[in-house]
């Protein structure tokens, strides 16, 4: 439950929180009178220049007190908050304020999937707000809305996200100004889009196409983003072992993240036109799998010999990226994937890597001040040319030379038919975590909601 009120003493038998950045933020609490000696431990903890936390029993009309002190800048304040977020108990008062901070450690921090729990344990949060800041505050809720179910849908088991799961997910988001176009399985294989068939067609489930229209003016730029939407991962006949297979729910998150996306910016005033793809295939096995060493005609044209089954989303990926390439007049394209493992090892948790050669995509994300965090990885022709094939156009994946990450981007580079610019972004690391981070549960994160959205709002400027 969420309510927005005006003024602190607007609510009884709450906690009331908040964040301490320097000596003149005490003066928010002179409401609650407090005992002359505390306010005097308060002070000297603002002497003392290190980030704690302080917990008051009120009793009477609230509960209790919790002050966060953030007085050492070299720690990152999410990181911080995000640290600490687990004393807080679920009954919350607290004030907005236009920088989110604790408003997005609250929600983001606080999360926790529950759509399989008997008990259900929710947030009761009220919300200090001004009448003049109401409407950002109401802005600031709806992201956050989209960040929590998007990590809600990576989180949910595949077998209940199936292909066709998903895309009746997808057809029940209250969308007002994006279309939903669908390829299903004979639309595919008509299409002859024969990565996505191929990665799919071992599975009960058939591969779909989807396809997500955001167009403002016909005569406005078009930009093209497509999402890997592998909704398990076996590894196929080259099978994943041991713990490998366990979290490969997560192996959509690339589709889920621009599902997200493209309802922050359903109702933004775009100065373009965005297209997603969304290639939604479950890499099963079954006696019509695909096997290492078959070759596939790809949507381009290319044919692709399959070296290693497990890469698998560089090929669904691809069709989706000739696809859009063929039907629509593109200024560039990106893909967004966990895509390899290599750049996990790389980065660990903490970075997305990105690569590509649009240097207005890849700067921006790399200036982002979000929690979410970028870093560029090599990419060149040199790279591109070693995805080239003996007996067929392609491989899907080469052992030599390492770049692992770098590798997959480039292969997909040679999908893009029209010279759009191009960008490839890996969310293996940061997308599902192991472990609490800032404001990242262990889980799905809903990362890269929030830098994409605002860089679109740059897009044809």
């Amino acid at each position: 439950m969420l309510e927005i009120i005006n003024k602190f003493e607007d609510k009884k038998n709450t906690n009331l929180v908040f964040l301490i950045k320097n000596k003149f933020d005490l003066e928010k609490i002179n409401f609650l009178n407090l005992d002359k000696n505390i306010i005097d431990k308060l002070n000297n903890i603002l002497k003392d220049q290190k980030n704690t936390t302080f917990k008051i029993f009120l009793g009477g009309d609230y509960e209790d007190l919790i002050l966060f002190f953030h007085l050492d800048i070299s720690k990152n304040i999410l990181v911080f908050l995000g640290e600490n977020i687990s004393i807080l108990p679920n009954n919350l008062t607290f004030e907005f304020n236009k920088d989110n901070i604790l408003l997005d450690s609250v929600i983001l921090g606080k999360y926790d999937y529950v759509e399989y729990k008997k008990e259900k344990k929710e947030l009761d949060l009220n919300i200090v707000c001004s009448d003049l800041d109401r409407n950002f505050l109401i802005k600031r809720l709806t992201t956050l809305k989209n960040i929590t179910d998007c990590r809600d849908l990576v989180n949910k088991p595949s077998s209940d996200k199936t292909p066709d799961k998903y895309l009746s997910l997808i057809k029940n988001i209250k969308f007002k100004n994006t279309k939903i176009k669908v390829l299903d399985y004979e639309d595919i294989k008509r299409e002859k889009l024969g990565l996505i068939e191929g990665v799919g067609k071992a599975s009960n489930y058939k591969p779909k196409l989807v396809i997500l229209e955001h167009i403002v003016d016909k005569k406005l730029p078009y930009f093209g983003f497509v999402g890997k939407g592998v909704t398990f991962d076996t590894g196929g006949l080259n099978i994943k072992v041991g713990e490998h297979m366990y979290d490969m729910k997560l192996d959509m998150a690339g589709s889920a993240t621009l599902l997200y996306m493209m309802k922050e910016i359903d109702e933004e005033k775009l100065n373009c036109n965005i297209i997603c793809a969304l290639p939604l295939a479950e890499n099963s096995i079954s006696g019509d799998a695909y096997r290492p060493g078959d070759i596939l005609n790809s949507y381009a044209g290319f044919s692709v010999e399959i070296t290693n089954t497990d890469a698998e989303g560089r090929l669904v990926l691809a069709d989706g990226i000739s696809y859009l390439s063929k039907n629509y007049n593109l200024e560039s394209i990106t893909s967004i994937a966990t895509l390899t493992g290599a750049c996990m090892v790389a980065l660990g948790y903490n970075y997305a890597g990105i690569m590509g050669d649009n240097r207005q995509i890849i700067d921006n994300l790399l200036k982002n001040e979000t929690f979410e965090k970028y870093w560029e990885l090599p990419f060149n022709e040199f790279y591109v040319e070693k995805t080239k094939g003996k007996i067929s156009d392609l491989q899907n994946y080469t052992s030599s030379p390492m770049a692992g990450a770098s590798m997959g981007g480039a292969f997909l580079k040679n999908f893009v038919l029209n010279k759009e610019l191009f960008t490839h972004i890996d969310i293996a690391g940061p997308s599902f975590v192991k472990e609490k981070y800032g404001i990242y549960n262990s889980g799905a994160t809903g990362f890269g909601i929030e830098s994409l959205s605002k860089m679109i709002l740059e897009l044809g400027k």
